[in-house]
C-alpha cells in the first residue's frame, strides 16, 4: 500500500500547482497506524458487545421480568475501554476538532510548524495524562479495590485509559514529527 500525500491547501504565487509532501515511509508509522487502526476496532466491537448487552437486558427485563445484575459495571467498563481504545487514532489522523483559522492564514511552513507545536504539546499533556492513569491504576491495584456490583477489579477499568493515554502519546508525537518534517521541507 503506498503511503498517503497531503495537499496543501495554500497555494504558492510562483507554482500554479499544489505542493504535495509526503509524509516519511518509515515503517514505525506504518506499525503506529496498523497498531492505532486495531485498537479502535477492537474498541468498535466493545462497544457493539455493551449494545448488544443493554438491549439484552432491556429485553429480558419486558419479556421474562428477569433484571440482568452488573449491567451499570458493565457499560462504564465497555464505555471507557471504547473510548480510550478509539482515541489514539483519532489524534494519528489528526480527525479530532480542529480550529485553524489562525493557522490557516499563515504559509504552509508556518503552519506545519504551528501544527508540530501544537501536537508536541499534545502529546506532553497526554504524558501527564497516562502518568496520572498509571498512577491511580497502580493505587486501585495496591488497595484490591473493585466494582460495587460484579466485583471487576477496578484496574480492569483502568488498563484501557492507561494503554489509550500512553498511545495518545506516540500518535501526537508522530503527527509532531510529520508536521515538523512537512515544515522544515517545505518552502517559506
Amino acid at each position: 500500500r503506498l503511503p498517503r500525500t497531503r495537499r496543501c491547501s495554500r497555494r504558492v504565487a510562483h507554482d500554479p500547482a499544489p505542493m504535495r509532501i509526503e509524509p516519511p515511509p518509515a515503517r514505525a508509522s506504518v506499525w503506529l497506524e496498523t497498531f492505532t487502526r486495531r485498537a479502535a476496532v477492537a474498541g468498535v466491537l466493545l462497544m457493539l458487545g455493551c449494545a448488544l448487552l443493554n438491549c439484552g437486558d432491556i429485553a429480558t427485563r419486558r419479556a421474562l421480568d428477569l433484571n440482568l445484575v452488573g449491567m451499570v459495571d458493565l457499560t462504564q467498563l465497555l464505555v471507557m475501554a471504547c473510548a480510550f481504545l478509539c482515541i489514539p487514532l483519532t489524534f494519528l489522523r489528526e480527525a479530532q476538532i480542529d480550529v485553524d483559522f489562525f493557522a490557516a492564514r499563515f504559509s504552509s511552513r508556518t503552519s506545519d510548524a504551528l501544527r508540530c507545536a501544537s501536537a508536541l504539546a499534545c502529546s506532553a499533556f497526554m504524558a501527564l495524562v497516562t502518568f496520572s492513569a498509571a498512577q491511580a491504576a497502580l493505587q486501585a491495584w495496591q488497595h484490591g479495590d473493585r466494582s460495587s456490583t460484579l466485583a471487576i477489579p477496578l484496574t480492569w477499568h483502568w488498563a484501557p485509559v492507561v494503554f489509550g493515554c500512553a498511545m495518545s502519546v506516540l500518535a501526537c508525537g508522530a503527527v509532531g514529527l510529520r508536521h515538523g518534517l512537512a515544515a522544515a521541507r517545505s518552502r517559506a
